[in-house]
């Protein structure tokens, strides 16, 4: 069953857009927005797995420059 999770993207100097940009060309990454509020970015990740979310998360999402934290919202079907 196809996993959703929603990513809340903290920057330390990168700006907003650029990171947007560069989820929105990751594979997996559905939808990305730059956001006023606590967090600068909310990304919409679809994959197969959790795990794909997770292996997502560490080896490309946490690696672009700029990103200092990322919280990870996998959701829940009800």
């Amino acid at each position: 069953m196809p996993e959703t999770a929603f990513l809340l993207i903290k920057l330390d100097h990168s700006t907003p857009a650029e990171v947007t940009r560069l989820l929105r060309a990751l594979s997996g990454v559905h939808e990305a927005y730059a956001v006023m509020g606590e967090y600068d970015v909310l990304a919409v990740v679809r994959t197969n797995a959790t795990r794909d979310i997770t292996t997502l998360v560490d080896a490309h999402v946490r690696t672009i420059e700029g990103v200092s934290r990322v919280v990870t919202c996998v959701t829940v079907p009800v």
